[in-house]
């Protein structure tokens, strides 16, 4: 009986500290819950050379030359070219926000789940003054749907999470803080300088695009964009109150 009741004094006490371990953070609550939200985008984009004015004339030169530096990309004067990117499933109905300059110009798009799985995608819609897109897939099993933060309640200095995909380094989180809010900032993504965005140093690399950017409650407060080049840790984010405007207008 004795040994029973120490038995289970020590069970209760390890499950303790497995429920109360330090190493539970709300960082790591919300990368557990959200990461299979985040996708990898690939695209590829087929540009045809022979469209080029000069292509008649020069066309068996550049043919030549293309073959040798592009390889299986390059095939009859055409060239794919392809770029990686990240997404964020919003619920089970396969709806993905991204970055309109990761998709705007792709022949083709997949989206690479968590588990690996590849689903072909389409644009539903594109807004490039915000350099935002809505697509979609065919999603195979449901996902947990994705909270919206009231952008008006953001604080200077709050702790953020972004998940994406750098460098084509799949399911990527880094930690920061938010920098600023209301940001201005010029940039060859945006069809003229983008607005309104959030500031963070939150580590952004490129194929970070169209990731997410998360508060310690799980809540999707941006969608990450780019990254001041030459500069430490300075990265800004589309902020989620403009992918709740695009939403309105599928609607």
């Amino acid at each position: 009986m004795i040994f029973r009741l120490v038995w289970l004094a020590s069970l209760c006490l390890v499950a303790s500290c497995t429920l109360t371990s330090s190493r539970y953070t709300p960082a790591v609550n919300v990368v557990n819950s959200y990461a299979p939200s985040v996708v990898n985008i690939r695209t590829e984009q087929v540009v045809d050379l022979r469209e080029h004015p000069d292509w008649g004339q020069y066309g068996q030169e550049l043919d030549a030359f293309f073959k040798d530096y592009f390889g299986e990309l390059y095939s009859e004067g055409t060239i794919t070219l392809k770029s990686l990117g990240s997404g964020v499933i919003l619920d089970s109905s396969g709806m993905i926000v991204t970055n309109a300059h990761v998709v705007q110009k792709a022949s083709s798009i997949f989206a690479v789940l968590k588990d690996g799985t590849t689903v072909r995608s389409e644009i539903i819609l594109i807004s490039p003054q915000d350099d935002l897109a809505i697509i979609r897939i065919r999603l195979p099993s449901p996902i947990k749907t994705i909270k919206f933060a009231d952008i008006n309640d953001l604080m200077i200095g709050e702790s953020v999470i972004a998940i994406g995909n750098p460098l084509g380094f799949e399911n990527s989180v880094t930690t920061g803080v938010i920098s600023g809010i209301d940001r201005s900032f010029s940039s060859p993504e945006c069809l003229y300088e983008c607005t309104g965005l959030l500031q963070t140093d939150a580590s952004i690399n490129p194929g970070n695009s169209g990731g997410a950017l998360f508060n310690l409650d799980g809540e999707l407060i941006g969608i990450n964009l780019a990254v001041v080049q030459g500069a430490q840790n300075i990265g800004f984010a589309v902020p989620v109150s403009k992918v709740e405007r695009l939403l309105k207008e599928l609607r």
